[in-house]
């Protein structure tokens, strides 16, 4: 409910848990346990049946009841349709129809962050109370939420006694924020009111123009995130939310992008039907200054004190240096790179937030080339002085993770074959293209030949024998049986034959002195200690080994998914590669977002110098098999978490 607004009458005899009870009930035709509705909002489920209690009189005058169902819990029943339809059925659809669900409390926190941007003065927690129905207790725990988040931008959140609450801080840094909010928002929800998305489109549309008049380059993203915050600026203008003056000046520089901001303003100012402030102007420049405005062919060199060149050359020296990738003569690298630092730049100074749809994505599947853009990173945190979040680490690995395959294709030597075909040169050829067309860059194919030539052929130069008939005879090199027509069993068979010899072996990363099972811990403070000091107890790492891991946490979280995290220092420290493994008894909030129960310390060799491709393939395809990692929580000994472990690596 919102306000005083239809049904107000007869409902109002409720309090907010018993409305949020009442609205939970409403929502599901099969019974519910009082345990379920109090976990949902936050409290014991002996207030829930104590209230559920309390409200039995009251729902008989709203047309419905609610019943206990042995054993199942609890039903909600319309006895008066009438009475319902007129009282009920009113707030239920608003409620509805906002959607939200306020059972979930990153909804709740956004719902609240999003109200206090919007509002002006002070907000009493009664109204909160009223619009989300839960209770007053659960509002205040979800504003400490709330202010963890404004913090991010400066921003404070003041209480009043008897006023309520309310954002203090600058119409910059409130518009930073609730963009942000609104690009989570917006990716999750697609019932935006047609006016605002009508509204957005056309906004879209103008930037596209100007874009294509321009020849610039921008991506989907970007477009986006610069619609978006022209369309907050003119609904906050609308408002009344004028921009103040800048923290930051920009004063005659970057007159490309004034250029283009006053060609998109002046549009923009025809359709909304009123007119940009210069501190309105200058909040578009910066927006586009955080974008890259650039032809692809247009960085081909660098000033000579360009701070751009500066950071890159910092970048691939470090790179070098901890991990051993030589990345200075990798021209298509600098340039992309360099692309996308000088817009960074930009965003970091004047603190912008950059939205990364494929940034888990990227910490899971191109693990080393995020590692290797952390340290790349702190190139751009020296030489600003700010903190690089990991949306924008995970641009600078997609970068690294291209450059690092171009070097494996040049690195990696091609293996010599023969074809061994009984059924003639027809089939041979074509067996031969099917293998050019799979596997080009890894096999060279130096013959075909018959079965009865194989005897006296000299294999000591062929790295693989590809035979289209079974050879029983042992030769010097190794035998791989397929199809005349090379079927997709025939693939897999062949690509796992191309990297058997380059695998670690299955037991190689995980001892039974590195497994830990079913421990009550509560934080992920706690878990690495805990794991930390059994590793100084061992003599495998030094006393600040657990702050260095936390430090590596507080770049950007380990946290995965399907109740993973893999924690690991900033700096490596342990003689060997290996894994540290320990389950929870239950699962623990890793972050804002995730639970975790299976943790998995990863301790980097010294002297592995980026050489962990195949150790991170091993164990990413673990990790992301939902049934091991269930097996792996549900182990009762260290032996068979290592055994799962072992045969999910021999399965990769």
């Amino acid at each position: 409910m919102r306000g005083n607004t239809a049904g107000e009458g007869r409902i109002g005899m409720l309090s907010g848990r018993q409305r949020g009870i009442l609205l939970l009930l409403s929502r599901h035709k099969e019974p519910v346990t009082a345990e379920w509705i109090a976990k949902e909002l936050s409290v014991s489920d002996r207030t829930i049946r104590k209230e559920l209690k309390n409200m039995q009189g009251d729902c008989k005058q709203l047309g419905v009841s609610i019943s206990p169902i042995k054993g199942k819990g609890y039903c909600l029943h319309i006895l008066d349709h009438e009475v319902f339809q007129q009282e009920i059925n009113p707030i239920l659809t608003e409620a509805d129809s906002g959607g939200y669900d306020f059972s979930d409390q990153k909804t709740r926190v956004h719902f609240l962050l999003k109200h206090l941007l919007l509002q002006e003065g002070y907000v009493k927690l009664e109204q909160f109370e009223r619009e989300m129905y839960v209770s007053k207790s659960t509002i205040q725990k979800d504003l400490r939420h709330v202010r963890e988040m404004l913090g991010k931008y400066k921003l404070s959140l003041l209480v009043k006694p008897h006023y309520g609450v309310n954002v203090a801080g600058s119409e910059y840094r409130k518009r930073l924020c609730f963009a942000n909010y609104r690009l989570m928002e917006d990716s999750s929800k697609n019932n935006s009111r047609l006016s605002e998305k009508a509204f957005a489109d056309q906004i879209k549309r103008i930037i596209i123009n100007k874009v294509n008049v321009h020849k610039i380059e921008i991506s989907d993203v970007a477009l986006g995130n610069l619609t978006n915050h022209i369309v907050i600026a003119c609904k906050r203008m609308e408002q009344g939310f004028a921009m103040g003056e800048l923290e930051h000046t920009i004063g005659e520089a970057h007159p490309f992008e004034k250029k283009v901001a006053l060609e998109i303003i002046g549009e923009v100012e025809a359709l909304a039907g009123f007119s940009f402030p210069s501190a309105e102007l200058e909040y578009i420049i910066i927006h586009l200054m955080g974008t890259k405005l650039l032809h692809e062919n247009a960085l081909t060199e660098y000033r000579e004190f360009d701070e751009t060149r500066e950071i890159v050359s910092c970048m691939v020296t470090r790179l070098k240096e901890e991990l051993n990738w030589d990345f200075t003569s990798d021209r298509e690298f600098l340039h992309a790179l360099a692309l996308h630092i000088r817009p960074a730049i930009n965003r970091l100074r004047f603190e912008m937030n950059i939205r990364n749809p494929l940034v888990n994505d990227i910490k899971v599947k191109y693990p080393s080339a995020f590692e290797g853009a952390i340290i790349a990173s702190k190139c751009l945190e020296d030489w600003l002085s700010v903190k690089v979040e990991e949306d924008e680490i995970g641009y600078i690995a997609l970068h690294i993770g291209v450059a690092l395959e171009r070097m494996k294709r040049k690195a990696r030597k091609q293996k010599r074959v023969i074809l061994v075909c009984a059924s003639g040169v027809g089939s041979a050829k074509l067996l031969s293209y099917r293998l050019q067309e799979q596997f080009s860059r890894e096999l060279e194919i130096v013959e075909c030949i018959n079965y009865y030539k194989l005897a006296d052929y000299d294999l000591s130069a062929i790295d693989l024998v590809i035979s289209t008939i079974p050879i029983a005879e042992r030769l010097a090199a190794p035998v791989q049986v397929v199809s005349n027509f090379l079927e997709a069993d025939d693939i897999k068979g062949i690509k796992k034959r191309l990297t058997s010899t380059e695998k670690a072996t299955k037991d190689s990363y995980l001892a039974e002195d590195h497994v830990f099972i079913g421990k009550q811990l509560e934080t992920k403070e706690a878990v690495i200690e805990f794991l930390s000091n059994i590793l100084y107890e061992q003599g495998l790492v030094s006393k600040q080994y657990g702050r260095l891991v936390l430090e590596r946490e507080g770049i950007a979280s380990t946290s995965f998914g399907n109740l993973v995290a893999i924690p690991h220092p900033t700096m490596p420290e342990t003689k060997d590669t290996f894994w540290t493994v320990c389950t929870l008894a239950k699962p623990i909030s890793w972050n804002e977002n995730q639970m975790v129960q299976v943790v998995c310390l990863l301790n980097i060799s010294k002297d592995a110098k980026g050489d962990l491709e195949e150790m991170y393939e091993q164990l990413i395809s673990i990790i992301e098999d939902k049934k091991v990692i269930q097996q792996v929580i549900k182990a009762k000994s260290k032996t068979e978490v290592i055994e799962l472990f072992q045969t999910e690596t021999v399965r990769s």
